[in-house]
This record gives C-alpha cells, sequence and structure tokens, in this order.
C-alpha cells in the first residue's frame, strides 16, 4: 500500500512540475515577443486596487484600451508602487498588446515574465519533478522487512556499559 501512495504522489508531483515548467517557458515567450513585436495603445485607467496582506502588497491597475482593430479591450494587472501612485482614474496609459490576442496586455514596462524569473522557477520546477522521480521509482521497503532489519539491528549492537 505504502508502495501505490509513494508512486502517486510521485507521478503527481512529476506532472505538476514538468506542467508548469512548460506553463512558465510559454509565458516566458510571449512576454518576449510582445515586448518584441507588440503594438502600442493609448488607454485610459479605470480604476486602481491595492491588495495588502500583512507582508506583501499588491498594486493593481484596471484600464481599457482600443487596439487597431477597433474592439476596445480591457485588461488588468499588477504594476510598480510608483506608477500605480503617480496615476489617477482616468489618466492615459500606455499600453503594450499582442498582436494576435489583443487580450494579452499590460501597461508598457509592467509585466514582462524576466528570463532570471524563468530560471529560478524552472530550477524549483525541476527540483520539483526529480523529487517526484525518485518517489515513483523507488523502491518502498516493505513494513514487514523494515521491523525484521530494526530486530536485527538491536540484535547485533553490543550492550552498553
Amino acid at each position: 500500500m505504502a508502495r501505490l501512495a509513494a508512486r502517486i504522489l510521485g507521478a503527481s508531483f512529476v506532472l505538476l512540475g514538468l506542467t508548469f515548467l512548460v506553463m512558465t517557458w510559454m509565458t516566458y515567450r510571449m512576454d518576449t515577443r510582445i515586448v518584441r513585436e507588440g503594438l502600442h495603445a493609448q488607454g485610459t485607467v479605470l480604476r486602481k486596487e491595492l491588495i495588502a496582506a500583512s507582508d506583501d502588497r499588491e498594486y493593481l491597475l484596471y484600464y481599457a484600451f482600443t487596439p487597431l482593430e477597433g474592439t476596445q479591450q480591457r485588461g488588468q494587472h499588477a504594476v510598480s508602487p510608483e506608477l500605480w501612485k503617480r496615476l489617477r482614474v482616468g489618466d492615459p496609459v500606455q499600453v503594450l498588446y499582442g498582436r494576435e490576442d489583443p487580450r494579452r496586455s499590460y501597461p508598457e514596462g509592467h509585466g514582462v515574465m524576466t528570463l532570471g524569473l524563468a530560471l529560478f522557477l524552472s530550477v524549483v520546477l525541476v527540483l520539483l519533478s526529480l523529487i517526484g522521480l525518485v518517489a515513483l521509482l523507488g523502491k518502498a521497503v516493505p513494513e514487514a522487512a523494515s521491523q525484521r532489519v530494526l530486530r536485527i539491528a538491536t540484535a547485533t549492537r553490543p550492550p552498553s556499559s
């Protein structure tokens, strides 16, 4: 039973690790493509929101813009505290968006996954997958055998004085 549980847990770790690894690099590629080939539009700040926890804060900016295709898009993205404090509702904001998918947008200079973040996440996710692989392929010692090893180890130990 322990062997089955270890394999299920191991397979889950491998699957999650590899899935998120692929998603990380897809996001990085999409973001860098938007920076290289994306289009600019003048947007308008619709709303600002501050999400505060005891140890962290997130500054969200909600905006609308009209891409070249002419259909107004709305977006939201986390921005730096400086930009969030500087902008007011109704202010213009420069928006960068994808040619193929205008819904993928962010205020210019904010929102791109950096290479450093992608590499860091990759290391963590590969380690997670390797841990899962060890659990998946490792041999679980049956409980009876581990008890026998424990009895042998205690029986061969010299008496303490």
